[in-house]
């Protein structure tokens, strides 16, 4: 038995397309939106400074601390810590980060990398002393 497609079936499956391609569409409008992410560099509690995490954004830093420093690499929408002075080196084996939420932290010198998505106003976040 052979079943045939009628004008029915054409104009469900054109439907289904069309929604599949809006919801597509509207999903990659909203995700280039919350792709604002900013780097904030703490120093001993205290705001050392606030970079834009962007694929075409370049730059290398330096952090002085009381026991020494730490030199922050931002390129290629990820940030790491290429060069520093505390004695065990772990911040410089935590790698790469690029995702909201992320931290790369080097207790020696007291510092901490934070990653957070700048469209989110909702949450609350501290840090207590």
């Amino acid at each position: 038995m052979r079943s045939k497609i009628n004008k029915y079936d054409i104009a469900l499956i054109a439907a289904i397309v069309v929604i599949n391609v809006g919801v597509l569409i509207y999903g990659g409008v909203n995700a280039t939106e919350k792709s604002k992410k900013t780097v904030y560099v703490y120093s001993d509690n205290k705001l050392a400074g606030e970079y834009t995490l962007t694929d075409d954004y370049k730059n290398e830093f330096k952090i002085n601390g009381d026991t020494g420093y730490n030199t922050i690499r931002i390129e290629d929408g990820k940030v790491w810590i290429s060069d520093a002075t505390c004695p065990d080196k772990i911040c410089l084996h935590q790698g790469k980060i690029g995702s909201d939420g992320e931290l790369i932290v080097c207790l020696p010198n007291r510092l901490m990398v934070q990653i957070k998505d700048s469209t989110d106003k909702d949450d609350l976040d501290i840090i207590v002393k």
